[in-house]
């Protein structure tokens, strides 16, 4: 019932697209971003560093300002997450070999797929600012000493808000602040992306 919930206004959008798609003039794109940043699991971190990821994705404008995306995620740790035992239940855990973080891990890996909509607001010809909420389907594991302690999926809420520039030929560049909210998992970070408009 959750997942009907979730698809329903995306499948209305889909089915107005066709009956609109003719008043738009590049409806398709697609693009890739990068983005690091940190993760918060059960209100233990990594102090915003440490997580990096890549997000390929496609956009349909089915309005003026108004798109469908579809992406896949692949998020891990960057640095070198060390943890070493100091006792029974105490772990001493860096990164880098220099910055202590709260969260007792050693690795950390992340898929997704995600649907949402997006709407932008154009400040000049080329230049605009963007907004995305949507349905983030993810898998992600926590280990620490190679012993998994997490090893999670469900359906959770992707945010993402930002900057976004494109030329006339197409091409496109943005940056923005991403959210993902997955459950006990939360991980905010800063990305950066091409994209191509056709």
């Amino acid at each position: 019932m959750k997942l009907l919930t979730i698809f329903t206004p995306l499948l209305l959008a889909t089915v107005i697209s066709f009956s609109v798609s003719a008043e738009v003039e590049n409806p398709h794109s697609v693009g890739l971003s990068i983005s690091g940043g940190g993760i918060d699991y059960k209100g233990k971190d990594t102090d915003g560093a440490g997580v990096g990821q890549s997000y390929l994705y496609y956009n349909y404008q089915f309005l003026p300002h108004y798109y469908l995306e579809v992406g896949l995620s692949s998020a891990e740790d960057t640095d070198d997450w060390d943890c070493d035992k100091t006792g029974d239940n105490s772990w001493n855990c860096r990164a880098d070999h220099d910055n202590n973080f709260s969260l007792d891990a050693d690795n950390f890996t992340q898929d997704s797929l995600i649907v949402a909509l997006k709407t932008d607001l154009s400040l000049s010809k080329r230049n605009s600012l963007y907004a995305k909420v949507g349905a983030e389907f993810y898998q992600y594991e926590l280990s620490l000493a190679h012993n998994k302690f997490a090893d999670e999926s469900g359906v959770g809420l992707y945010l993402e808000a930002g900057w976004q520039y494109r030329w006339d030929n197409g091409i496109g560049l943005n940056t923005g602040i991403q959210h993902h909210d997955l459950g006990d998992l939360e991980r905010t970070s800063v990305s950066i992306g091409a994209s191509y408009s056709f």
